[in-house]
């Protein structure tokens, strides 16, 4: 396989596994005319960067839920039996299923 030039003039032992080259030979265009080879990059998204693009699509905070709630919370009525009691089944429900 012939040397194959590295990119921005880095040697191929020190680019990213992710990054690879590789070698494809070509179809011959007239019978019995030599084949050329041609190169071609391949680069492959890492399950990483899936989710951080997921992440940065996700829509944005609503800041003016968090403040209802920090105001609730601070004047003390967001405690309220009935929430109380709803969260409690929730836990209790995500502990032990039906």
């Amino acid at each position: 396989m012939p040397d194959i030039s590295p990119i921005n003039n880095l040697p191929s032992s020190s680019l990213p596994a992710s990054i690879q080259r590789t070698q494809v030979d070509a179809p011959a265009t007239t019978a019995g005319a030599p084949k050329h080879t041609e190169i071609q990059d391949r680069v492959e998204i890492s399950d990483h960067a899936r989710h951080l693009e997921k992440l940065r699509q996700a829509p944005d905070i609503r800041q003016s839920k968090i403040d209802a709630a920090r105001s609730e919370i601070a004047q003390g009525t967001y405690e309220t039996p009935d929430r109380l009691r709803a969260a409690l089944l929730r836990l209790l429900n995500d502990i032990e299923p039906n």
